[in-house]
């Protein structure tokens, strides 16, 4: 690409030389979406209101003169959180057609999956949190599963963007489409030559809630995890590190069941993270899946009185490297 120059990368009517450049990128699109949990939110810069699981994905290229898309098949699981419903499990199946296309600006690529068709073709919710809201939604003739499909069905709407700065190779995943010349937010700013980013989010728990972040890789031994966490809008949290193997049925019974999931004992990490205290952990890890879970539930302190119910925001940051 910088032997052919941005002014004719960039040109629109390259339809097909721009194709084939962005073929490269469906290739890994499903292993990604399967290795964890894809946060659900309404604008880049808001907390994740949720995490959708996929169990299944599979792409299409459409390669035709006149429509040029990338199709994905997807099935999963997840949650997602709002008013009056709180929680709701659902599970999920459907199909996203993407425009593909992208810019160079100033040595960073920007390549843009914008949705040309949306189909959740099956949505089922498995819980709905708030039985209060549930009757009162019957009774008017309103269905929970069709404001659980709206949530999901407004964040594959965004579409999204990957962003590869030249200058160090770093690539940058964010949802929506990000401007040319801007950057994906994230919370913490990272210097590091020596540890690889795992995430860098923010999430808001409400109370009573647990979110599930992962699973993550730990590849080869002497690898350590490190994390950084800071709480903003109620007392504390708790982190949790789990192995997949516990967290991968925790989800499972999260996305079912009313209420927080009883977290086994003993955790490979279990310990209150205070608002306005910076948290910073490292943890040696052997090679696996683990999941980070926030859990925002009370375990170790009584329930706080209904004023004082807050949602907690939280910022995490996790770094994989060598052990110390």
């Amino acid at each position: 690409m910088s032997v052919l120059g941005a002014g004719v990368v960039n040109d629109p009517s390259n339809k097909s030389l721009r194709f084939d450049l962005l073929k490269f990128g469906l290739e890994s699109f499903c292993e990604e979406m399967l290795k964890g949990g894809a946060p659900l939110k309404f604008s880049d810069d808001q907390p994740v209101v949720g995490r959708f699981f996929a169990a299944g994905c599979q792409t299409q290229i459409l390669d035709e003169e006149n429509r040029k898309s990338f199709i994905v098949q997807y099935r999963g699981k997840g949650y997602a959180y709002g008013n009056p419903i709180g929680r709701v499990g659902f599970e999920a199946a459907g199909l996203i057609e993407y425009a593909p296309d992208f810019q160079l600006h100033e040595g960073a690529l920007y390549v843009y999956f914008r949705p040309r068709l949306v189909d959740t073709s099956s949505f089922k919710a498995l819980m709905v949190e708030s039985t209060v809201v549930e009757t009162a939604l019957g009774a008017v003739g309103v269905n929970p599963e069709s404001l659980g499909k709206r949530i999901v069905d407004s964040q594959l709407r965004r579409g999204f963007t990957v962003v590869r700065l030249s200058s160090s190779g770093e690539t940058e995943f964010g949802m929506g489409i990000i401007p040319v010349g801007e950057r994906p937010f994230h919370p913490f700013q990272v210097e590091t030559a020596d540890k690889r980013v795992i995430v860098n989010e923010r999430t808001e728990v409400h109370d009573g809630q647990q979110d599930f972040i992962g699973a993550f890789a730990i590849e080869g031994s002497g690898q350590a995890v490190y994390f950084t966490l800071s709480v903003d809008g109620a007392p504390s949290i708790n982190a949790v590190v789990v192995p997949e193997a516990q967290g991968g049925p925790l989800i499972d019974a999260y996305v079912k069941e009313r209420g927080p999931r009883p977290i086994p004992a003993p955790a490979l990490l279990d310990e209150p993270v205070v608002a306005g205290q910076p948290y910073r952990r490292f943890l040696p890890l052997p090679e696996g899946r683990y999941y980070l879970v926030l859990d925002h539930s009370h375990r170790a302190a009584p329930a706080p009185t209904p004023s004082a119910e807050r949602a907690a925001k939280v910022d995490y940051l996790l770094l994989v490297g060598d052990a110390p």
